[in-house]
């Protein structure tokens, strides 16, 4: 599994006009490399494209406006390469960035190698709005906080396929035999899991390397039902949009955005769980800008400015449901049942295991 798949999210959420079509999000659009805003500014690294314009308009500015603290957003490229420099930086004693946002996963790896600064708990007044397992805890204190979430559902062409789709069961299913696109790494599929879930109750059995081999044997059955497993989002969506590959699984918002492009799509909450991922702030240990950074996380922490990412973005708020003002209909459209009956990846396992998870992976699904 390369690296730089492993932990990247989004490249960008559209094409060009002319390209006529919703692009990918699977590393950051437009990225030539992470620069230094001024002394005195706090520079934050985000996902690119569409979703740094909207940070800037939703977050960013009125940040500015209310603290008089300068901001500036860079698109970061992958979760993988952003570690490397992270890592290269503050072995030097140098920051690229002040703060990030870092999927889960780099959270930890970035934990292992001590890049981020620990916070102690009382240092956020809005922190108690957070959901719990968006708080990441170490050392006595605090890591990372939840920036934004979002699912990955089971979606199709609705021209192609009417009936909903919304049982993983679909995977093994044979009536969808050479018709789904799937994502193509364990570490951003979350595939194990949902084989936990569905065929194993729950996903203890991934706790030892004997589970994990007996949940592939499993997780094996989906190969026939595989068109491709897509490694470029924007390939899929294209496909999907065309009918070519009629069904799958995507990340939810992206189907939203290619609804409201006129794209013949459906994006289906699944009944045995959609699966929940989330992406974190992180703060560079050796930052100088600490102060700025802490004013700035809890800003983002704030249940409005929440309401007003979600509602730009269609993800998924960080913050508890009771404080959310995003009415019933629209909080279901980008949420469906909620993040209680959603499935949780088992993040660890792709840093603890992560080299053993790539080669199982390639002898059972790939290969």
């Amino acid at each position: 599994m390369p690296a730089e798949n492993t932990h990247g999210r989004r490249t960008f959420l559209r094409s060009t006009a002319a390209a006529g079509s919703v692009a990918a999000l699977g590393g950051l659009a437009g990225c030539t490399g992470m620069l230094d805003g001024g002394d005195d500014t706090l520079t934050v690294a985000v996902y690119g494209g569409v979703f740094q314009d909207v940070m800037d308009e939703d977050l960013f500015a009125p940040f500015e406006d209310e603290t008089d603290i300068s901001v500036e957003s860079e698109a970061q490229p992958t979760s993988e390469e952003a570690l490397t420099q992270y890592e290269n930086a503050v072995g030097a004693g140098d920051a690229p960035v002040d703060v990030a946002i870092m999927a889960q996963t780099g959270v930890l790896q970035g934990l292992n190698s001590d890049l981020w600064h620990i916070w102690d708990d009382d240092e956020f007044e809005n922190l108690e709005y957070i959901s719990d397992d968006l708080v990441g805890e170490a050392d006595g204190g605090i890591s990372s906080i939840g920036a934004l979430s979002w699912y990955i559902n089971l979606v199709q062409n609705t021209d192609v396929i009417e009936e909903p789709i919304d049982s993983w069961e679909a995977l093994w299913d044979e009536e969808y035999e050479d018709t789904l696109g799937l994502l193509g790494y364990a570490s951003n599929s979350f595939l194990l899991e949902v084989t936990a879930e569905v065929h194993f109750d729950g996903q203890d059995i991934l706790d030892d390397r004997d589970g994990v081999e007996e949940v592939f044997e499993e997780l094996e059955g989906v190969t026939d039902q595989a068109n491709f497993w897509y490694e470029n989002e924007a390939e899929f969506q294209q496909r999907l949009r065309d009918g070519e590959v009629p069904a799958g699984m995507l990340y939810s918002d992206i189907t939203r955005v290619m609804q409201d492009d006129g794209a013949p799509v459906q994006s289906n909450f699944v009944q045995e769980g959609s699966i929940l991922d989330s992406g974190l702030w992180v703060t560079l240990e050796t930052s100088d800008l600490k102060e700025e950074a802490r004013e700035f996380i809890d800003y983002a922490s704030q249940p409005s400015v929440q309401d007003e990412l979600a509602q730009g973005l269609y993800t998924s708020p960080t913050v508890e449901r009771e404080y959310s003002e995003i009415d019933d209909d629209f909080y279901e459209e980008i949420a469906g049942p909620g993040p209680d009956e959603a499935i949780t990846p088992k993040y660890e396992l792709y840093v603890e295991e992560e080299d053993w998870v790539s080669e199982r992976w390639e002898q059972f699904i790939i290969g």
